[in-house]
């Protein structure tokens, strides 16, 4: 039963929708359906594991047991039943997003081409118009929003071919409009997308023209967004001053824009700045701090009054290099017991509390919070890198045998898990972090051909310490 799909399943499933789906399946007994029956125990045994779903519950022998009873174990069916239950499970699950309330306007559009379809065009009409009353009331700005315009415009455009072949324009040119706005905001949000990408990854350039885009910005602010983000991510010379103008603009239009869309605008400004502090346009680390008190003050981060772990990290990371230790304990500790999914390890606080350690000089203290961590997570990389700060501050003899360690596994390992730049900026970090490990004291020409090197590098991982670190020895 361990690692089966129908467990997975079953493990991410809220248990509200677990309750449900157990009284769903019951319902299908009523027939008196053996296999039904065989089902709905199969599926009380399973929840009788929860919340853990232990191991020793979910063997075969006692859930053969409790599903057959006593009978010899006959090869295949128990695999068989947990199939059909993952049949049935996987109809309850897409039901139950189909009619979900935020899908109401697309079964309202369904049912309108229902109706059509079977010959009804006045009633088909009458949906229409109720669904135009809602297209023509104030929307919040989100590429669903066009999507959803589209929809309707393609079923005005049916009603009118099926039923008024002969006369007027059969709805085309508003159905063109709305395929415009929608596919041009779909187009640029993924254009967007592949530059972030292309910023990180070192991809190639395509042709990505937008100078048609601009003749229907007035006519979405989506798209007027999504256009101002592309500006940002398309120039050579990266702009503070820019992406401060375009947070500011999205916050003024905050009413007309859906949660989504404001989420996804940030996402990109918060990324971009990052790829770019990577690239050593280490001014945007003020902007980048300035960005997450904003999001944080205007609640974009949480989800049911709870934060993600890697913004949890993000932030505290961005706020002491931003030198506000303070304000980065004070969140640390006030969000620690607000994580989603938890923080039962505390690998998290852990990880956070020494950075805020290692940034006030508090090294012994850091090296006592380093948490330990899966090798394929992309936290272990944060974690080893400040161990290795925090042996380079406390001049340890251990700190060698560490970098030797470290590149070994990014050489061999990582590489399959991160991409060449990521890589790169790892290793061209161990090396100076090496080369510093070695010079003398007081040395101003090695220190001087440190920093050359460093600010030479495209890609290089804690820029601004080992920056710092170099010009310690002049």
């Amino acid at each position: 039963m361990v690692n089966t799909y129908l467990l997975d399943v079953i493990i991410v499933m809220q248990p509200f929708e677990r309750r449900e789906f157990l009284q769903w399946i019951k319902e299908a007994t009523v027939e008196n359906n053996s296999v039904a029956s065989a089902a709905s125990r199969l599926f009380e045994t399973i929840l009788q594991a929860e919340p853990d779903f232990s191991l020793d519950v979910l063997s075969k022998d006692n859930i053969y047991k409790a599903v057959f009873g006593h009978e010899l174990q006959v090869q295949g069916k128990l695999e068989k039943l947990m199939a059909e239950v993952n049949k049935q499970l996987r109809t309850f699950l897409l039901i139950k997003m189909y009619t979900s309330e935020e899908n109401e306007i697309v079964h309202q559009i369904h049912w309108a081409k229902w109706l059509r379809e079977r010959g009804l065009p006045e009633r088909a009409r009458h949906s229409l118009n109720k669904l135009n009353s809602i297209r023509t009331a104030d929307q919040l700005e989100s590429l669903g929003k066009y999507q959803i315009n589209l929809l309707i415009a393609e079923e005005e455009h049916m009603w009118e071919s099926t039923c008024n072949r002969v006369k007027g324009d059969l709805h085309l040119p508003k159905l063109i409009e709305d395929l415009d706005l929608y596919f041009l905001n779909y187009r640029a949000d993924r254009i967007n997308r592949y530059l972030l990408q292309q910023k990180g990854a070192q991809l190639p350039d395509l042709d990505l023209s937008l100078s048609h885009f601009a003749s229907l910005t007035e006519k979405s602010l989506q798209l007027e967004v999504n256009l101002k983000i592309s500006q940002i991510l398309f120039s050579d010379s990266p702009d503070g001053a820019k992406t401060l103008e375009l947070m500011a603009f999205i916050a003024e239009n905050e009413q007309k824009l859906s949660t989504e869309s404001i989420d996804h605008a940030f996402a990109f400004l918060r990324n971009s700045c990052t790829l770019l502090i990577n690239a050593g346009h280490l001014e945007f680390v003020p902007i980048q701090h300035q960005i997450h008190l904003d999001n944080l003050k205007r609640g974009y981060f949480f989800v049911n009054g709870e934060i993600s772990p890697n913004a949890y990290v993000n932030l505290v990371q961005i706020g002491t290099r931003a030198n506000e230790i303070v304000w980065a304990k004070e969140f640390t500790e006030i969000y620690r017991n607000k994580l989603i999914g938890g923080d039962s390890d505390l690998f998290f606080y852990k990880l956070n509390m020494a950075q805020c350690c290692f940034s006030e000089g508090n090294f012994e203290k850091a090296s006592d919070f380093i948490p330990e961590s899966p090798s394929n997570s992309h936290y272990h990389h944060i974690a080893r890198r400040l161990e290795l700060k925090i042996y380079y501050e406390l001049d340890s003899d251990l700190l060698l045998f560490k970098i030797d360690s470290f590149r070994k596994f990014i050489e061999r390992t990582a590489s399959k898990i991160i991409s060449d730049s990521i890589k790169e900026m790892h290793l061209n970090f161990l090396k100076i972090l090496h080369q510093l490990a070695q010079s003398p004291p007081k040395d101003k020409t090695r220190s001087a051909r440190l920093i050359k090197r460093i600010e030479e590098k495209k890609f290089i991982a804690e820029r601004s310490w080992l920056l710092e670190k170099a010009r310690e020895l002049g």
